[in-house]
């Protein structure tokens, strides 16, 4: 009987702590109107990734995918707009993106593997306004970006960003930001 009600008074709490959070994330990440992600100084938005060529990351749906890429790539982007254009913001409107590499489901063991490939380059296209802080546009535009060479960037750097699964794509927004976003 003790057995019985000691795995009563773990398990319940544990149960119901699982399915508040489960509902929490579900109704976190469900929100379609919720798309835009922003920091201190930079904001990321998105189109409708469900038409996005290629944006899924894992198991993920597009919306949770962009979610996750929104999050990466702002917090790679928010030291170069501090740097390059200080009390400024960036705003980047993604309409389409296509990630480098694709999964491979066939290979069951492998499935959360992504097999990058010399034929299928990154390709990123977006719309950016950079404004000062009294909200006056400093520079705006579109642009798409296209890099089939990544594969032959080496890894240069701190051990994790060798096992960064987004790296060769903010490594792509990167070069854009540090050459474009200027006060």
């Amino acid at each position: 009987m003790k057995t019985l009600s000691l795995w009563r008074n773990l398990l319940v709490p544990l149960a119901s702590t699982i399915a508040i959070s489960a509902f929490a994330g579900s109704a976190s990440s469900g929100r379609v109107s919720s798309n835009t992600t922003a920091g201190p100084n930079v904001r990321i938005e998105f189109t409708n990734p469900k038409y996005f060529t290629d944006i899924r990351i894992h198991d993920f749906d597009e919306w949770k995918s962009a979610k996750i890429f929104g999050n990466e790539m702002m917090g790679a982007l928010i030291p170069v707009v501090a740097k390059n254009a200080p009390g400024c913001t960036l705003t980047l409107q993604f309409t389409d993106i296509d990630l480098g590499g694709r999964y491979e489901p066939w290979k069951p063991q492998h499935s959360q593997i992504r097999y990058e490939h010399d034929y299928l380059p990154i390709r990123m296209t977006f719309n950016y306004t950079l404004t000062d802080s009294r909200g006056r546009v400093i520079s705006q535009g579109t642009k798409s970006l296209l890099n089939a060479l990544y594969l032959g960037w080496s890894s240069q750097g701190y051990y994790w960003e060798n096992w960064d699964y987004l790296y060769y794509e903010k490594e792509t927004l990167l070069k854009w930001a540090q050459q474009n976003v200027r006060a």
